[in-house]
């Protein structure tokens, strides 16, 4: 692991240190009359830092807030991108791109993200907004609120996100912006399988218009991307925490335990992703405001793996010749004393196989909004509409070829935490010691969310005393969210033995593919489906392991909220806030399948067979939850703020880990206590008291400093368990594994964070700027599973430090960029169903920038994403010991050229 104690703290402290040098300075010049002149911010990365620091500042919360630079041009490639250099927020990624987003070092599940001010259906199987969905150029601004507010919409404990698209009567003229990129992705020209050879290209065009003498406003946007996937990995599979990857050695006198296995496949194909959005304001007057907002998307990915896999024969005769051991962090005691887990060494494989696996997926999004706005004298009344819908296919599907006496094999890694994998007996390219071995499916799924949603809002301005406004409002939402899936095993059917034919080898490898690894094999997928197996179809559509995999979730939610917003003065000093109280009513119904032991039937005389037991289930559960909350700013100075919060929040549970799906025989002979598809219908949601006290000093024109200091008691969160509880199934007692919530615990820390422009110093270097942040987060909070282990993660997606830093310039036009993200590392759950978690290593990217104004109408840009190359790292699976090897994945440094043009 990287020693992340330099890179978090050299960008901040010397932006402190600095602004005691400069402070004095940023005093606005003054005319001889005594007037200060106007500053103009110049560069349009400084605008919309500029523009997002007022949001900030004239917020009734703490909130933070990203900001276009223009019409359809968010600063950075991804919404995600542009969110993760606020203050506490840090990025999780998918095939390398930007893809969800964590607040203050907890994960996606325990954030709420709305886009325009509603709730939208998600396309994932959890809660977690996918930010990649949303076009970057089709979204005008975003604000992140840390602390609640009784009159925003529940949902978040770390916190929640809004993203706006573009509202049109915000502009007094007609606006044309087209935008077209070129993308290059370095990995992309060694891989195959990679669409275009690396190349990938992004268009965009947005418009706005006012008609009826500009009370009618239009605006239409379309965005098309096409990009190629290039990524490889290697990876060791997870050390159980029992017999099965376990072997005792002679020669050590102790039982050593080694990974299940490893892989490495590289991964070539493409994602294409379209979206489109619709604006229509209409504001006939100062007293009505009529507005319809639609969005549309879609996601297609295609993707090809390519690669081998192997397992570990754990056979007491075949004794490991142990290279390199680490004391184990299992904590079983059947394990005995001095057991370690082993690192590197020579072992017997049980099977070892070439691998060519498909993945595809198609997304698709629609969301469609209608708001009405009615103001009189004092009274603003405002309803709000909005129907959402997602669906999802997906199949993945992988074709394996046997390698026939695999025998012998060493492994171990590189000092980078690499896989190095070296065969002794076997060749995994020799098609005579190569047979075709069976299709697996899992899962071939269609899957889709629809939600509606209402909301009334009333506010009644007064001036009474302290008084300033009353809102009461209420909220309702009803969704339905389901996913059904197929999974298979399909064994040949034809040509059954025979040699692989050799016209079925093609050339679909890496030229960058690590050479202390093997060869291996690439097959034409569809011709070898169709000589072996005819077609790709389950063989036995809605059995157990079907039914087990599908579920659906109704959820129905009801919300009132009384709001009062005051104002007053303390020792002469204006003191704003609010305070209200938000009461939800959640109900649902989760539906689904159980399957108990399976029981021995005598098929015909002496032939017994087992017979699956399998009954449908449905089950409801409500819940209710009183959220106060109250926020109050103290202005000591026209430049200084303080501010307090306090309330309470909540967050539901991820709905996959809602299907009330029971499988004891995955408990009763899984690898891994902890492991299983059982969810649990019963699950009540995150809970937590906060408090958050911030000092904000805006001591010049596009400059601040920030501190915040944030505590969240935790009541409840969920976390999976093993042996959650016990089942009777037929009279016969059974432990179950799977999610549940625990309770007690705190999550507390910290942020910094400097804005600077540096106008004040002589040209040319007036046109320089630093925006640097630093957050620290600590919980008490432990996971259950490992059940056998010392090292116990703390709730998932919680990095104890995420840093930022972006160094601007602009000078006539020219515009140049340069950020570095880093977050510490943090527990992620790789497979949320399954219960397969790890450690996502500590990460930091560099970026880079560049742009160039020709004129008002014209803009070239040029953009480097990853500029260090830096991989993508996971360790500990199941045991979380730092000392493993796990998963290692490159997806190199990318490139991107634009042209924008503007009318």
């Amino acid at each position: 692991m990287k020693s992340p104690i330099n890179l978090r703290h050299t960008p901040l402290f010397l932006a402190l240190t600095l602004i005691s040098g400069v402070s004095t300075a940023q005093t606005p010049p003054q005319t001889s009359e005594g007037l200060v002149d106007e500053v103009v911010v110049t560069g349009k990365f400084a605008q919309s830092l500029q523009s997002a620091m007022e949001v900030k500042r004239n917020s009734a919360t703490v909130v933070e807030a990203i900001s276009a630079e223009d019409i359809g041009q968010l600063p950075d490639v991804s919404i995600s991108d542009s969110l993760k250099r606020l203050p506490g927020l840090a990025q999780d990624r998918d095939r390398g791109n930007g893809s969800q987003i964590s607040i203050r070092g907890m994960g996606g599940m325990l954030g709420f993200t709305t886009l325009n001010g509603r709730e939208v259906a998600i396309l994932e199987e959890t809660r977690n907004i996918r930010y990649d969905q949303f076009p970057s150029e089709l979204i005008n601004s975003a604000q992140v609120y840390k602390t609640p507010q009784a009159s925003i919409a529940e949902g978040g404990v770390s916190g929640s996100v809004n993203l706006n698209t573009i509202k049109p009567l915000d502009y007094d003229s007609t606006k044309v912006v087209v935008d077209v990129r070129a993308t290059s992705f370095d990995l992309g020209k060694d891989i195959d399988d990679a669409a275009n050879s690396g190349i990938g290209q992004r268009y965009s065009i947005s418009y706005i218009d006012q008609f009826a003498d500009d009370t009618l406003g239009v605006a239409l946007g379309y965005s098309t991307r096409s990009e190629p996937i290039a990524t490889q990995r290697a990876e060791l599979w997870n050390y159980g925490d029992t017999w099965h990857n376990t072997q005792w050695n002679d020669q050590l006198g102790a039982n050593v335990i080694a990974p299940w296995g490893g892989s490495a496949l590289v991964r070539g194909g493409e994602d294409e992703r379209q979206g489109a959005m619709v604006a229509i304001q209409w504001k006939p007057n100062d007293n009505l405001e009529i507005a319809y907002d639609g969005f549309w998307s879609s996601f297609d990915v295609s993707e090809q793996q390519r690669g081998f896999d192997f397992q570990i024969d754990n056979t007491y005769a075949n004794q490991w010749d142990l290279l390199e051991t680490t004391p184990t962090a299992y904590t079983n005691t059947d394990l005995g004393a001095n057991a370690v887990d082993l690192l590197s060494g020579t072992v017997g494989l049980s099977s070892l196989r070439n691998i060519n696996e498909e993945y595809v997926q198609n997304d698709e999004l629609t969301s469609h909004g209608l708001n009405v706005r009615w103001t009189q004298d004092l009274w603003t009344i405002a309803a709000d509409a909005g129907v959402s819908e997602t669906s999802r296919d997906k199949r993945w599907a992988s074709i394996r070829t046997l390698v026939n006496n695999p025998g012998r094999a060493t492994f171990g890694a590189t000092a980078d935490g690499r896989m190095t994998f070296a065969l002794l007996d076997a060749d995994l390219t020799d098609l005579a010691r190569n047979s075709i071995g069976d299709i697996q499916v899992q899962p071939d799924a269609a899957g889709g969310d629809k939600l509606t949603s209402f909301k009334l809002d009333v506010q009644r301005d007064l001036e009474a005393g302290i008084l300033q406004a009353v809102k009461v409002g209420l909220a309702s939402s009803s969704r339905d969210k389901f996913e059904h899936s197929q999974i298979w095993t399909q064994s040949a059917t034809q040509n059954t033995g025979s040699a692989i034919p050799a016209n079925l080898v093609i050339d679909a490898k890496s030229s960058s593919y690590w050479s202390d690894l093997p060869d291996y094999l690439s097959l034409d997928r569809n011709a070898l489906i169709s000589h072996y197996f005819g077609s790709l179809k389950n063989p036995s559509p809605g059995d157990a392991d079907d039914l087990i995999a599908s579920w659906d979730v109704s959820e129905d939610i009801f919300a009132q909220y009384l709001q009062l917003d005051l104002a007053t003065e303390i020792a002469g000093l204006p003191l704003t806030g609010n305070i209200g109280v938000r009461n939800v009513d959640t109900e649902t119904t989760a539906s689904g399948y159980q399957q108990g032991e399976d029981v021995w039937v005598e098929v015909t005389p002496g032939n017994w067979q087992p017979q699956q037991m399998i009954e449908a289930i449905a089950v409801d559960h409500d819940y209710n939850d009183v959220l106060p909350s109250t926020n109050w700013t103290l202005a000591v100075t026209d430049e200084q703020l303080i501010r307090f919060a306090a309330g309470k929040t909540m967050a539901r549970a991820p709905v996959n880990m809602m299907s009330p799906s029971l499988n004891l025989n995955q408990d009763l002979w899984g690898s891994n206590p902890g492991e299983s598809t059982s969810g649990n219908p019963k699950l009540n949601p995150f809970r937590a008291d906060q408090a958050d006290l911030a000092y904000e000093w805006y001591y010049a024109e596009g400059s601040q400093i920030a501190v915040n200091l944030f505590y969240k008691d935790l009541e409840s969160f969920i976390a999976r368990a093993a042996d959650a509880e016990t089942v009777i199934n037929n009279g016969k007692e059974y432990k179950v594994s799977r999610p549940i919530n625990g309770s007690g615990g705190y999550i507390r820390g910290y942020e910094l964070l400097w804005q600077q422009s540096f106008d004040f110093l002589p040209a040319p270097f007036n046109g320089l700027g630093v925006y640097t942040n630093y957050s620290h987060n600590e919980s008490n909070v432990e996971q259950f599973v490992p059940l056998y282990s010392e090292y116990k993660a703390q709730l998932t997606g919680l990095s104890k430090d995420v840093a930022n830093f972006t160094l601007w310039y602009y000078l006539n036009g020219f515009e140049a960029r340069t950020s570095y993200s880093y977050r510490s590392a943090f527990q992620r759950d790789i497979n949320l169903v399954m219960g397969e978690e790890g450690m996502n290593d500590s990460e930091g990217y560099w970026d880079l920038s560049l742009s160039y104004e020709f004129n008002d109408h014209y803009k070239v840009s040029f953009q480097v994403q990853n500029l260090t190359n830096e991989p993508y790292k996971a360790y500990g699976l199941e045991s979380n010991n730092p000392a493993h090897i796990n998963k290692y994945e490159e997806f190199g440094t990318r490139y991107s050229i634009g042209l924008n043009w503007r009318l």
